[in-house]
């Protein structure tokens, strides 16, 4: 089933005046409110109103029954949708993706230059500028994408050539008024290399945390206790020596540390939380005196008004020295983390945050930002989260979800990439990207950042780093080792439990937690898009040859009867499909310039993530590698096993970005799937033992008789031979019949 797992606290949804609500195919518009739910009007002029509470909106929404379609009754937007595309961006044709991409990148250079004063709109401005602005948008055009008729490497820059500044003036404000649709008719720097160790960034920041107390101890005194923290472990280390020259296996560092110096404890110090420094040091109503925010800045009201997006390139060994998790790894510990001795290894978070509450609505780690962990990121936004809080067995729901109404990034790579900013169109999200170099427009993420920096993991006392720390044996095979799991678990953790729960300084002294539901609960939040869209604007782009057996993609086949009516009328068979790791039960299909969904031959991979079914293949693979065809119950037993083994490390992993790309696709069919065939036949007769327990019972008449089955296996009950010889084959209801025609 489809990973959707509900969080105590049940979400009320916001629909305006003249939004579109679209349920069961029935339009509606709603027409008043109340703490029980809404009461939705028919658009269809028979004056109906019909009423749901919030429990079953959000049973619909969280099953895909509901679309929704802000400010569709607008006079503005209606004069909108008259002169722009009726489809979703990224199912228009990759000629109309590429001009449109082409005419995006000249726009966007044009802002940026404008927002820098180095050009105005008129003509002339444009024609003096406009070679500079050419070159400005070499650079969104060279970032490769599906419409791409020959993609760049990475030593080329595509230049635009034709263009006029009239027609670039006309196409700037189009962008303006409508967005992208008109055009088809650093955040944080990483941290510096440290001249400390890991041993000496753990001490250090344990020891600098006594500033924080109602003492008010002062720079001078915690470089004096830093001072004599260091010397005492200097000295039990030099102990340790002598052991160790004596004969004796200890299976800890030794190595003198380097006592850091009085200006890197004074910028420890200062990288403290201030809110919770002012906190511990002068108490919380003090705290919120020293705090309180000066000037209007954002004015923003509701949840989802505005979501900053960008990523933080994580120094995980500093983060382990920092959390004390360092000193108990062994050198196989860290070698499998990639953090062998003289070496660094780097991650990527890509987050997202509620600007108005300031919770952390998405998170994604990968080792290198792309546009699968923007995409990713967004999808992870609009999905309620429960799932993941409950695996890793935290104490508070993460149930932020809903479809934000703008998206704030920066100019990288992963979120400027033309195919991340179509699919965030198509699902109703405005996406923009603030200036290059000026942090200061996306200054509540940077703060989070910091936040981590300085706070993840330190004061986190969770259930995976509390099991090893308490060991007192510090044998090697008895301890648990730090896995790809436990940071993710750490993360969830720390930002569900500790972030979300802990007052912020931006918040006057309120949790995140308790301001997203005191909003909430009054202005509501948007529904996520429904199952449908995310696949066509979010799934992996794929281009697919339809046979009369339909569509495969890693070795899962799908067909429909208007799909096969397509494939005997038309002589090209290539097709292009969307494909959505999170549901294996259908994909997209463009036939003839409309997109359908096509289901998975089998039902029972509705719902089903990539991760399981891949899983379940490697399984299979090495239980009855000689075997050609195998049975489809085996296969849905090995995913049951799976998901029931490993559910909650399964979602844990859910918060690594998931390669799927069309390249991966690719090779993992080379891989793993090739030459594996499911027995397609649904319930295959099965000889059962006699009666009296003497051999088996053959049937005399094959074609009519019927094996005899146990009434506790109803999974065996054999299908009625008689009634299918009776009836001729359907090749539109059974995709493996014959689809020949007579003699040729």
């Amino acid at each position: 089933m489809l990973d959707v797992q509900f969080s105590p606290t049940l979400p009320r949804f916001a629909f305006g005046e003249y939004d579109k609500v679209m349920v069961d195919g029935i339009s509606y518009r709603p027409l008043e409110s109340n703490e029980s739910g809404y009461t939705f009007l028919r658009t269809d002029g028979s004056s109906v109103a019909e009423a749901f509470t919030h429990a079953e909106l959000s049973q619909r929404v969280a099953s895909g029954e509901i679309e929704h379609r802000r400010d569709a009754f607008l006079p503005d937007h209606a004069k909108r949708r008259l002169r722009l595309p009726t489809q979703e961006l990224s199912a228009l044709s990759l000629k109309q993706q590429q001009k449109a991409k082409y005419h995006e990148s000249l726009v966007r250079a044009f802002l940026e230059m404008e927002a820098e004063g180095k050009v105005k709109r008129t003509e002339d401005a444009v024609k003096v500028a406009l070679p500079e602005i050419k070159f400005r948008a070499g650079k969104y055009l060279s970032v490769p994408s599906e419409g791409d008729p020959t993609p760049a490497d990475g030593n080329t820059m595509i230049v635009p050539t034709k263009i006029s500044a009239s027609r670039l003036l006309k196409r700037v404000a189009a962008f303006r008024r409508d967005g992208m649709a008109a055009l088809y008719g650093q955040g944080g720097q990483g941290r510096r290399s440290r001249r400390l160790g890991p041993d000496e960034l753990a001490l250090l920041a344990r020891t600098v945390r006594n500033y924080l107390t109602m003492e008010q101890p002062s720079v001078a005194q915690v470089v004096e206790d830093v001072d004599h923290a260091f010397i005492a472990e200097n000295l039990r280390r030099e102990e340790l020596r002598k052991r160790e020259a004596a004969g004796e296996k200890l299976g800890e560092s030794t190595r003198p540390l380097v006592t850091p110096s009085r200006e890197t404890i004074r910028l420890a110090v200062r990288k403290l939380d201030p809110f919770e420094l002012d906190i511990a040091r002068f108490g919380l109503e003090e705290a919120r005196k020293r705090n309180a925010p000066v000037g209007k800045g954002l004015e923003l009201t509701r949840p989802f008004e505005r979501v900053e997006m960008d990523e933080w390139k994580v120094d995980l060994m500093a983060l382990l020295a920092e959390s004390g998790i360092w000193s108990i790894l062994t050198k196989e510990e860290r070698a499998s983390l990639g953090l062998e001795e003289g070496k660094k290894a780097r991650w990527f978070l890509t987050a997202a945050m509620c600007c108005t509450t300031r919770c952390v609505v998405a998170m994604k780690l990968s080792r290198a930002p792309s546009k699968r962990s923007a995409m990713q990121t967004i999808d992870m936004i609009v999905r309620d989260k429960g799932v993941w809080a409950d695996a890793v067995g935290a104490h508070t729901p993460w149930n932020m979800s809903g479809t934000p109404e703008l998206i704030v990034t920066d100019c990288g790579s992963a979120f400027i990439d033309f195919d991340t900013r179509v699919g965030a169109t198509d699902l109703g999200i405005n996406i923009d990207a603030g200036p290059a170099g000026m942090p200061e427009f996306r200054a509540r993420i940077e703060r989070l950042f910091g936040t981590m920096a300085n706070n993840f993991i330190g004061r986190f006392t969770g259930r995976t780093f509390s099991n090893t720390v308490v060991k007192g044996d510090y044998d090697a095979e008895a301890r648990a080792a730090l896995t790809a799991e436990d940071l993710s678990e750490a993360l969830v953790r720390w930002v569900v439990d500790v972030y979300h729960r802990r007052p912020h300084a931006g918040l006057n002294g309120e949790t995140p937690l308790n301001c997203w539901n005191r909003l909430v609960g009054r202005y509501g939040v948007a529904p996520m898009p429904a199952l449908g869209l995310r696949r066509r604007a979010l799934g992996t782009r794929l281009n697919r040859t339809v046979s009369k057996k339909g569509i495969s993609v890693l070795g899962i086949r799908y067909h429909s009867e208007a799909l096969a009516r397509w494939f005997m009328h038309n002589t090209n068979k290539g097709v292009r499909t969307r494909w959505y790791s999170e549901d294996l039960g259908a994909i997209a299909v463009e036939l003839d310039g409309e997109w359908i969904e096509v289901p998975s031959v089998f039902e029972r991979f509705r719902g089903e993530r990539a991760q399981t079914w891949m899983l379940a293949v490697r399984d299979i693979r090495a239980s009855v590698a000689a075997q050609k065809k195998i049975d489809q119950e085996v296969i849905f037993r090995a995913m049951t096993r799976i998901r029931e083994i490993n559910a909650d490390s399964l979602a844990r992993q859910g918060l690594f970005v998931d390669d799927y790309s069309k390249e991966r696709i690719e090779k993992l069919e080379d891989d793993f799937v090739a030459g594996l065939e499911v027995d397609e036949t649904p319930n295959a007769v099965r000889m059962q033992p006699a009666a009296d327990g003497l051999g088996i019972d053959l049937p005399t008449a094959p074609s009519f008789a019927q094996p005899r089955c146990p009434a506790s296996d109803p999974d065996l009950e054999a299908p009625n031979h008689a009634s299918e010889a009776a009836r001729a084959p359907d090749p539109f209801t059974d995709p493996d019949a014959d689809w020949t025609f007579g003699d040729k």
